[in-house]
């Protein structure tokens, strides 16, 4: 099945950045979204686009990087799942 996945925690390891600093940059009241995005395995399906942001700019705050969005979401497709070209006609 495709799929997309988290990529935060990966990202706050490779820059030395806690959840805590992140939620903090970017302005996130509310921790416990950052910690559960940041928490490999336990991440949210969904995620209002407003607080996408804020983790965004956060990052780019704290590493001085042109962090974007595809720097912490990916999507992962599943070759298997393909089933040929779609006629639409």
């Amino acid at each position: 099945m495709a799929a997309v996945r988290w990529r935060l925690s990966d990202v706050l390891e490779e820059h030395g950045i806690t959840a805590y600093a992140l939620a903090k940059a970017g302005g996130i009241d509310r921790m416990g979204t950052v910690y559960r995005i940041a928490r490999r395995g336990h991440e949210p399906s969904r995620i209002d686009l407003p607080t996408l942001a804020r983790i965004v700019t956060g990052l780019r705050q704290l590493t001085g990087q042109e962090i974007q969005i595809s720097d912490i979401l990916e999507y992962v497709f599943d070759p298997s799942e393909e089933s040929g070209p779609v006629n639409l006609s």
